[in-house]
C-alpha cells in the first residue's frame, strides 16, 4: 500500500509541477513589469489575441503548435517550454528523493521552494533584481518548512537564517566600505536568509560553498570563451545575476547538504 501511495505522489507531483511551471511563466513575465498576474487572461505578446485553454496545455501546446502562436504565427520563446519541463522534473525529484526519508509534506514544501527559486532566478537573470513579493513567499515557505521537517530542529534552522543572511550581509556591507558601491544585491542577502531558515545551518554551509564554486567556475569559463574570440558565449558584464547560483546551491543542499557536511566533519573528528 505504501508503494501505491509513493507512486501516486510521484505522479501528482509531476502533474502539479507542470501546471505550476506554466504559472511561473506568467509570474516571470508579468511581475517585473508590474502587471496583474490574473488579468488580462493569457494572450499572445505579439498580436494580443486571447489564448484558448487548449493553447495553454503545459508542454503539449508548445509542441503541437511548433513554438508559434496559433493566431499570428509569431514565434513563442522556448523559455516557456523549458520552464515547464524543468519545474516538472524538479517537482518529481522531491518525492523521489525525500518521500520515504522526510515525508510527503516536506517534499511538498521543498517543491514549492524550488518553484520560487526558479522564478526568482530567471527574473534576476533578466532584470537584475528579485521582487519582494517572491522573497516574502519564499520566507513563508521556509517558515512552513520548520513544521514539515522532522529531521532538522528549529534551532538549527534559526542558526541557518543567521548564517545565510549574515554571511552575505557581511560582503554586502564590506563592498560599500571597500568599493563605495554595492558588490551584490541586497535581494541575495534576503534570499539566503530565508534559504538558511529553510535548510538549517549545516545544509546552508553546503549551499554557500556550492553556489560560490559554480559561480567562479562559470565566470572562468566565460573568460576563456572571451579570450578564444567567442564573445557570444563568454560575455561577462560588470553586473550579473547571482540568484541562479544561489538557487543551484540551495537545491543541491536540499538533496545532499547535511550528508556532505556530516561526512566532511567526520574526517576531523
Amino acid at each position: 500500500m505504501e508503494q501505491y501511495y509513493y507512486i501516486t505522489a510521484c505522479v501528482m507531483f509531476a502533474v502539479f509541477g507542470l501546471c505550476i511551471g506554466s504559472f511561473l511563466n506568467v509570474v516571470i513575465y508579468r511581475l517585473p513589469r508590474g502587471m496583474n498576474l490574473a488579468k488580462p487572461a493569457s494572450h499572445c505578446t505579439t498580436c494580443d489575441h486571447k489564448l484558448a485553454w487548449y493553447d495553454n496545455i503545459p508542454l503539449l501546446s508548445y509542441v503541437i503548435l511548433r513554438g508559434k502562436c496559433r493566431y499570428c504565427g509569431a514565434s513563442v520563446s522556448p523559455r516557456y517550454f523549458v520552464v515547464e519541463l524543468i519545474n516538472c522534473v524538479l517537482w518529481l525529484m522531491c518525492p523521489l528523493t525525500m518521500y520515504f526519508s522526510r515525508g510527503i509534506w516536506f517534499s511538498l514544501v521543498c517543491a514549492l521552494a524550488i518553484s520560487l527559486l526558479l522564478a526568482m532566478s530567471l527574473i534576476d537573470m533578466e532584470n537584475l533584481f528579485i521582487p519582494d513579493s517572491l522573497q516574502i513567499c519564499f520566507f513563508l515557505v521556509a517558515v512552513g518548512g520548520i513544521f514539515a521537517d522532522g529531521q532538522t530542529g528549529w534551532q538549527d534552522k534559526l542558526y541557518g537564517l543567521l548564517l545565510g543572511g549574515g554571511f552575505f550581509l557581511f560582503f554586502y556591507c564590506a563592498s560599500f566600505v571597500l568599493f563605495k558601491r554595492e558588490g551584490m544585491g541586497f535581494g541575495d542577502v534576503k534570499l539566503m536568509a530565508s534559504a538558511g531558515l529553510f535548510l538549517g545551518w549545516k545544509a546552508t554551509i553546503a549551499s554557500i560553498v556550492f553556489a560560490i564554486v559554480v559561480a567562479l567556475a562559470d565566470i572562468v569559463l566565460r573568460k576563456i570563451f572571451i579570450r578564444s574570440g567567442r564573445e557570444g558565449l563568454g560575455d561577462v558584464s560588470e553586473e550579473f545575476a547571482f540568484a541562479p547560483y544561489l538557487a543551484l546551491g540551495v537545491f543541491a543542499a536540499m538533496l545532499f547538504g547535511n550528508a556532505l557536511v556530516d561526512g566532511y566533519m567526520a574526517l576531523f573528528v
